[in-house]
């Protein structure tokens, strides 16, 4: 007999998803994460922290799931350490970790990146740069992070280093966040003729300011969201069949939802039913650095 996902089952994921992009399990690896609530003194600006820890030896590589906005990394190595902003992302990604390494990352939230560059988003889509350039001070602030000794105290640090720039104060563009906040309203199933005509636009000049201010046109930005909640509720159901799952997701059926998961995944969903970071094949996918 297959599980599959009933109406008390759904309401139950609906109410806890939070819109926040997946982070696979890791065995070999140490994860902390920290989400920020609507009432952090910077969540109009911040959606989460995570640090990844490779005590190991050998090199290690964690899946990087598509998110749709900028991601801080930094690095830090036995004898280096190094700061990098990656753009919003259109596939899997990989992050590689030197052996006795550390990864403090850092997630913007969707259509903030005028908080951090004075260029078009969409520059940095599946890029990765130097963040050094972006930053006051960078090594003084680098060498803060990498003294700090307890995940926390990295967070502490990261949110002086925001108060010093009075990130409290950011306000993103008011018509991107009424329109994102739509979106993730609707888990991603929504037509961009109607985000358009709820923002009182064309869809051109929409998909424009998403491209400028987000980093991936509105279509993909739905696609993406619609993604991230199919997988949380897979991740959290575990369903024996997925055509339930894929319907209330709001794809039209597990076909089309496996189109969407090998556009983005280069696999199906059934195969991230089980999610771990050893049931995803990095041999082909690029390191986000």
């Amino acid at each position: 007999m297959s599980l599959y996902i009933s109406n008390r089952q759904l309401s139950k994921i609906e109410s806890s998803y939070q819109g926040l992009p997946v982070l696979l399990g890791t065995s070999r690896l140490r994860l902390q994460r920290r989400v920020f609530p609507q009432d952090y003194e910077f969540s109009r600006l911040l959606l989460d922290t995570f640090e990844l820890v490779n005590p190991e030896f050998g090199e290690q590589a964690y899946p990087l799931l598509p998110y749709s906005g900028f991601i801080a990394v930094f690095l830090f190595e036995d004898m280096s350490s190094g700061a990098s902003l990656c753009g919003p992302t259109t596939a899997l990604k990989k992050l590689t970790l030197p052996p006795r390494s550390r990864a403090y990352c850092v997630r913007f939230r969707p259509g903030t990146a005028g908080w951090l560059i004075n260029a078009c988003a969409n520059e940095f889509t599946d890029r990765s740069v130097s963040l050094l350039p972006f930053m006051e001070t960078p090594s003084g602030f680098l060498s803060a992070l990498r003294r700090g000794e307890s995940f926390h105290e990295r967070n502490v640090l990261l949110g002086r280093r925001l108060s010093a720039r009075k990130a409290s104060q950011y306000i993103p563009p008011a018509q991107v966040s009424r329109c994102i906040d739509l979106i993730s309203s609707e888990r991603g199933v929504i037509k961009v003729s109607a985000v358009a005509q709820a923002a009182g636009c064309s869809e051109r000049y929409l998909n424009r300011i998403f491209q400028e201010r987000v980093g991936v046109s509105t279509k993909l930005f739905c696609e993406l969201t619609q993604l991230q909640y199919s997988l949380y509720t897979i991740v959290t159901t575990k369903p024996k069949s997925l055509m339930s799952t894929a319907i209330a997701c709001g794809y039209f059926d597990q076909t089309h939802m496996n189109r969407s998961y090998r556009k983005f995944l280069d696999c199906t969903a059934s195969d991230m039913r089980y999610l771990d970071e050893g049931s995803v094949n990095l041999r082909r996918v690029d390191s986000i650095l």
